[in-house]
C-alpha cells in the first residue's frame, strides 16, 4: 500500500511559477511585436496590447518589450515609428477607458482606426506618404481587428474559458499565435516549414477539417508574408492527405502529406504552385522525430484550452500509460535480474518478461488510434478422432489476436487418455490467452517449456504447431514445435511445410524456427497431428495426404477436415489408432 500525502504549495513556488509565466509573456510579446506583414505592416504588437488591457490593466508592463520589438528592427531600414505611436496610443486610451465595459470588437475597431490614423500622421511628418496607400491602411487596419480576436481566444482559453468563435474559433486562433511567434523570429525561411508543420499536426491530431482549417491560416499567413495564392491549394491537399491517414501512424499520415503536397506541386496550373522542397520535408520529419509521449502532451494541452469535453478523458490515458510504463520497466528489471539464474529461477525470467509485454501492449493500448480494417478474414474448422473412450490428447483452440492477427494452435499431448488431454489443453490455452494479452510468441513459448521442464521427471511433453495469420498483409508465420508437417493448399499445388524440432518440456533452451508463407484468398492452411501420418509410416513424403488435399475441390474447411480424417481412418485398417486431429484455415477476403 503506498500512503501519500498532500501539501501546500509554497509560497516561494507560486512565486517561481509567475516569474516564468511573467518571462515567457515578455518574450512573446517581444516576438509578436516583430511580426512583419507585407514588408511594412507590424499589426500584431497593437493588436496584443489592446487584449491584453482588456483582461487586466496590469499587463502595461509589457509595452517597454513591444516597443523594444520594434526598435530591433529600425537597422533594417523598417519605418517602425508610426507602430511605435499607434502602441502608444492604444496603451493610453485604453488605460484610460479601463472602467468602460467595451466588448472585444469595439475595442478592435477602435485600435485599428488609432493605427491608421498614427501611421498616416507619422508617414505626412517625415514626407513618406509615397510608402502608403488608402488600401494599405485599410488592410492594416482590418489586420489589427481580425489579430485582437486571435489574442482574445488565446488569453480566453489561457484563463480556462471557451474560446471565441468555439472549437473553429480557437484553432484558428491557435494556428494564427503560433505563426505570429514564428514571423517575429526573425528567419523568413522559417515560415513556410512552421505551416507545413502546423497543418500536419493538426490534421494528424484532430481530422481532415481541423487540418483543411489550419490550411487555411497558415495560407493567409504566408499570403501577407509574400507568398503565392497556390500556397493554398497545396496546405489543403496535404492537410487533407495526413487526416485521411492519421490512424495509420504518424509516420504514414506524415509521409502521405509531404507526397500529396509534392504531387500538387508538380501540377500544370494557372496559379503558382513553386515550392522549396525543404518545406513539407521538415514539416513531414518533424512529426516523425517527436516522440509518440509528446505529440500525446500536445494532444492533452490543445483539448484543454479547447475545452471541448476529451481533455479529461486524454489526461486520465496518458496517467495511465505512464503508471503502465513505470511498471513495465520494473518487470523488465525484474527478468534482466533472474535470466542468468538456474533452471528453476529462469521461470521467473520469463514470467517478469511476460508481464512486461503484457504492460507495454497495454500502454501502446491506450494511445493507439483506431487500426485499419483488415483486409483478409479467417474461415476456421476441425475434425478429430479420439483412441480412448472418447477422449482425445490432442488439443485445438483459435482466437483472433490485437493488432487484426488471427492465431490458430493445435498440440499433441504425449500418450494418450486424460493426461494426455490435460497437458494438450494447458498448453493451448497457455499459447492463447498470453498472446491475446499482448504477449509475443517467443517468449510464451519459451515460458511454456520451463513449465513443462518443471515435471520433467514425469515425462509430460506436448507438440505445438502455432500459426498467426497477420490479416492486414496476408503472410501466416507458423512455429512448430515436435509438430506433424502443415500443408497449404493453393489453386493448382500443395505446399508442404516442416521443421525438425523436439517436443515443449523435454530439453532447457528451446530452439525455435519459424516458417512464413503467403497466403491469398482461397488458400487453405491444413494443420495435423502426429496421428494422421502414422496412419502409413511407409510413406515418408505423404503422397498419399497431398493427393487427398489436392482432390478435395469443396470450398467449405469442414468438408476438409472430415475428408482427410476419414482418409487417414481408412490407411490405418484394423491397426490400433492413434488420436487424430486435423484443422483447416481458409483464407477469404473482405
Amino acid at each position: 500500500m503506498e500512503l501519500t500525502t498532500k501539501r501546500r504549495v509554497s509560497g516561494r513556488e507560486k512565486g517561481v511559477f509567475k516569474l516564468h509565466l511573467a518571462a515567457g509573456m515578455i518574450a512573446a510579446s517581444f516576438l509578436i511585436s516583430r511580426a512583419c506583414f507585407m514588408g511594412q505592416m507590424f499589426p500584431a504588437a497593437i493588436a496584443l496590447l489592446t487584449v491584453l488591457l482588456s483582461f487586466n490593466t496590469l499587463h502595461l508592463y509589457l509595452l517597454p518589450f513591444m516597443l523594444l520589438g520594434l526598435v530591433s528592427l529600425y537597422p533594417t531600414g523598417a519605418f517602425i515609428w508610426g507602430h511605435a505611436a499607434a502602441l502608444c496610443g492604444c496603451a493610453a486610451v485604453f488605460l484610460c477607458t479601463g472602467k468602460i465595459r467595451l466588448a472585444i470588437w469595439h475595442k478592435a475597431v477602435i485600435a485599428g482606426a488609432i493605427t491608421i490614423t498614427a501611421r498616416s500622421i507619422s508617414c505626412i511628418a517625415a514626407g513618406l506618404t509615397y510608402h502608403i496607400t488608402a488600401g494599405g491602411l485599410v488592410l492594416e487596419g482590418c489586420l489589427v481587428a481580425a489579430l485582437c480576436g486571435v489574442f482574445q481566444a488565446i488569453l480566453q482559453m489561457r484563463n480556462g474559458e471557451g474560446p471565441l468563435g468555439g472549437d473553429t474559433g480557437g484553432l484558428a486562433a491557435l494556428c494564427s499565435a503560433f505563426l505570429c511567434l514564428v514571423c517575429g523570429a526573425g528567419f523568413p525561411a522559417l515560415l513556410l516549414p512552421a505551416a507545413m508543420a502546423v497543418t500536419l499536426f493538426f490534421a494528424y491530431l484532430l481530422g481532415i477539417i481541423e487540418g483543411l482549417l489550419a490550411a487555411f491560416v497558415s495560407s493567409i499567413f504566408l499570403l501577407l508574408c509574400g507568398g503565392s495564392i497556390g500556397t493554398l491549394l497545396l496546405l489543403s491537399a496535404g492537410g487533407a492527405a495526413a487526416g485521411a491517414f492519421r490512424k495509420q501512424g504518424k509516420a504514414v499520415s506524415a509521409l502521405c502529406f509531404a507526397a500529396a503536397v509534392v504531387a500538387v506541386s508538380r501540377l500544370d496550373s494557372s496559379i503558382s504552385l513553386e515550392l522549396p522542397f525543404y518545406g513539407p520535408i521538415v514539416g513531414a520529419l518533424l512529426l516523425i522525430l517527436i516522440p509518440q509521449r509528446w505529440i500525446h502532451s500536445m494532444d492533452i494541452v490543445i483539448a484543454r484550452m479547447l475545452k471541448n469535453g476529451s481533455f479529461e478523458e486524454k489526461q486520465q490515458i496518458q496517467e495511465a500509460s505512464v503508471r503502465l510504463e513505470k511498471l513495465q520497466n520494473t518487470f523488465d528489471e525484474l527478468s534482466a535480474l533472474f535470466v542468468s539464474q538456474d533452471n528453476r529461477r529462469i521461470l521467473m525470467s520469463y514470467q517478469f518478461k511476460a508481464m512486461a509485454e503484457v504492460l507495454e501492449y497495454a500502454t501502446k493500448g491506450l494511445s493507439a488510434r483506431a487500426m485499419p480494417a483488415p483486409a483478409y478474414g479467417i474461415r476456421p474448422a476441425q475434425a478429430g478422432y479420439a483412441k480412448n473412450k472418447g477422449i482425445s490428447g490432442d488439443s485445438y483452440m483459435w482466437a483472433p489476436l490485437p493488432g487484426n492477427r488471427f492465431a490458430a494452435i493445435l498440440s499433441d499431448g504425449m500418450g494418450s487418455g486424460r493426461i494426455a488431454a490435460g497437458e494438450s489443453s494447458l498448453a493451448v490455452t497457455t499459447v492463447i490467452r498470453l498472446l491475446e494479452m499482448g504477449v509475443e510468441t517467443e517468449p510464451v513459448l519459451r515460458l511454456l517449456n520451463e513449465i513443462l521442464l518443471l515435471d520433467a521427471d514425469k515425462e509430460v511433453f506436448s507438440t505445438i504447431d502455432l500459426g498467426i495469420f497477420n490479416q492486414k498483409s496476408g503472410k501466416i508465420n507458423l512455429y512448430k514445435i515436435g509438430a506433424a508437417p502443415t500443408f497449404i493448399k493453393r489453386k493448382h499445388s500443395v505446399e508442404v511445410l516442416s521443421v525438425s524440432a523436439m517436443p515443449l518440456g523435454i530439453v532447457d533452451g528451446l530452439k525455435m524456427d519459424c516458417v512464413t508463407a503467403c497466403l491469398s484468398p482461397g488458400d487453405e492452411v491444413i494443420m495435423i497431428s502426429d496421428g494422421v501420418t502414422d496412419c502409413r509410416r511407409e510413406d515418408l513424403s505423404m503422397e498419399w495426404l497431398k493427393e487427398t488435399i489436392q482432390e478435395i475441390h469443396s470450398k467449405d474447411p469442414q468438408t476438409m477436415c472430415d475428408l482427410i480424417i476419414n482418409r487417414a481412418v481408412e490407411q490405418y485398417g484394423d491397426r490400433e489408432k492413434d488420436d487424430l486431429t486435423v484443422m483447416t484455415l481458409r483464407v477469404e477476403s473482405f
